[in-house]
């Protein structure tokens, strides 16, 4: 009897110590691609945080250009007005589409960006107006450039211009910087989350925990 009891004990002994093992495996396995699962998910927010600063920045640069364009068209350099315009309208269409590749959208931006670019452009058109005349008195004498001044077609263009830049800056541009710059906080703003995500999963990993 108390040899039957001892195999019996060995029995019970070696099938438990088959059960731990089989956990064991089990609780191993499981970890093991929680942890890929972990690992991965944080690679995730790693990229995606990444490309958010990525945006983030070149928005910015993007936006100074734009900005310093305006101010060169706003500044009275009408002898490049063709060329400030230009730049100006290549920097919207920069900024619209590093929109759509990014992950804002904003159509009142793009709205108030065309706004400009319009008015930019007759900008160009009433500069053209008083160069045609100054190019029919021939361009020689101050006198001539007197009397042309005062002639209501230029007086006319002059005020229209005038008038178009105030409409940029007071209207338009300061519009256009707060859309900007709320687009860019959004964008901050989720990268904090990403970032502080990041370090929940990182934490996770660290202690070993099973995510279920």
């Amino acid at each position: 009897m108390p040899q039957e009891l001892f195999y019996l004990c060995s029995a019970i002994g070696i099938l438990l110590t088959f059960a731990a093992s089989i956990t064991a495996v089990v609780v191993s396995i499981v970890s093991m691609k929680s942890s890929k699962r972990t690992a991965e998910q944080t690679n995730y927010l790693n990229t995606i945080t990444v490309e958010r600063a990525k945006w983030q920045a070149s928005m910015k640069e993007l936006s100074a250009k734009y900005f310093t364009q305006i101010a060169r068209l706003c500044g009275g350099q009408e002898f490049i007005l063709n060329e400030i315009v230009n730049e100006l309208i290549t920097c919207h269409f920069a900024i619209v589409l590093h929109l759509f590749k990014g992950f804002e959208r904003d159509e009142n931006l793009h709205n108030e960006m065309s706004a400009i670019r319009k008015k930019a452009k007759r900008i160009v058109e009433y500069d053209s107006i008083i160069s045609c005349e100054y190019l029919k008195a021939g361009l020689n004498s101050k006198i001539i450039s007197i009397e042309i001044e005062n002639k209501d077609i230029v007086s006319s263009a002059r005020h229209n211009i005038y008038e178009l830049r105030l409409s940029i800056l007071n209207d338009h541009q300061d519009t256009v910087f707060n859309i900007i710059r709320e687009l860019i906080e959004i964008e901050w703003r989720k990268q904090l989350r990403e970032a502080k995500s990041k370090k929940i999963w990182k934490e996770i990993i660290n202690d070993g925990g099973v995510m279920n």
